[in-house]
């Protein structure tokens, strides 16, 4: 059971990140010798599937980067292209799970005996009973994490301001560095302890959900702060108008409401922001020089970071003065009443 549960949680970890990029890894891992895969599942060590993963992995990367060049077509495309890779993922589910089932008896050899005891493939090297209620069950649960990130990232994306062409190359981004990570710490957790997988699994389904929560109610405070913003502009032009440049250049609304000290502060943080952003190209290119091919990866993950920071900060700041003002109309109408 410890084997089975082990390499269900290892599928599972698919569906919480690019399932492309996963069979890629193992693949690759296979291939070099850093993991033995079980007999039967060795052809993913092979030269073709190499290829087909690798070809997969970038096809399914270029509509959502494509999307800042043409966001109307690519963004179309994107969206097929995801539709279509989710009837994709039970297979990969599958795959990373038998191929775990190797991985975790080659770091746990006492489980050898456990594995060859299940008859998970038969003699002829063909799933057998129990390899199809592996298989079956691991693509479920693979399934199953995918349909709730499927679910997250628009909300994200309505709560963050990304909903335009932002919104998919940070999402491929995320899952990319997510993707690594995940199948790191799944190779160490093996040589541990293989139920140390399953505690992976669930902290990630966790964390998904927090992050919806989190997002869903970002999202309804955001509407509402609009709202006020739009009212603003209507009845007080000032206020509005301090509201949105605050957003926009950190201080310049606290300044306009002669709040000068935090005014001076903002506006400094953000001169530091856009001296980094505008720094940073150089400083990926020059800390990863040794590896020409991730710097266009990394160089566009900083940025996708940082965008997400500016906006983070240009709505909290935004939020205070908007309190602020709320106190300061407030206060006429406190002293006449």
């Amino acid at each position: 059971m410890e084997l089975i549960l082990s390499a269900i949680a290892a599928a599972g970890l698919v569906g919480a990140a690019d399932q492309y990029l996963c069979l890629l890894l193992v693949s690759i891992a296979g291939k070099v010798g850093w993991i033995q895969l079980a007999t039967p599942m060795d052809f993913l060590a092979s030269w073709w599937f190499i290829a087909i993963s690798a070809v997969f992995w970038l096809v399914s990367l270029a509509p959502a980067y494509a999307s800042l060049l043409s966001p109307g077509i690519m963004n179309v495309i994107n969206a097929i292209q995801n539709f279509l890779s989710g009837f994709l993922v039970p297979l990969s589910s599958a795959l990373v799970a038998l191929a775990s089932l190797g991985v975790i008896t080659s770091f746990n050899p006492e489980l050898q005996q456990v594995l060859e005891s299940l008859k998970i493939f038969n003699p002829e090297g063909n799933l057998d009973a129990n390899g199809w209620a592996v298989t079956g069950a691991s693509a479920m649960v693979g399934l199953s994490v995918t349909g709730i990130k499927a679910v997250l990232k628009p909300v994200i994306s309505a709560a963050t301001g990304t909903t335009g062409h932002l919104a998919a190359p940070i999402f491929v981004t995320i899952e990319n560095i997510l993707s690594i990570i995940l199948m790191v710490g799944a190779y160490l957790l093996t040589q541990v302890e293989p139920w140390l997988l399953i505690v992976l699994l669930a902290v990630v389904l966790i964390l998904i959900v927090i992050t919806f929560i989190y997002a869903l109610t970002q999202m309804f405070r955001l509407k509402r702060g609009i709202g006020k913003v739009l009212q603003y502009a209507q009845t007080e032009p000032k206020a509005g108008l301090a509201i949105v440049a605050e957003f926009f250049v950190w201080g310049s609304g606290w300044l306009a409401w002669k709040g000068w000290g935090r005014g001076v502060l903002m506006l400094l943080l953000w001169v530091l922001w856009v001296t980094f952003f505008i720094g940073m190209q150089g400083l990926v290119m020059a800390v990863f020089a040794f590896l020409p091919p991730a710097i266009p990866f990394i160089s566009f993950g900083a940025g996708a970071l940082m965008v997400l920071l500016f906006l983070s900060i240009g709505l909290g700041t935004s939020k205070a003065l908007m309190r602020f003002v709320e106190g300061q109309m407030a206060l006429p109408v406190a002293l006449k009443s």
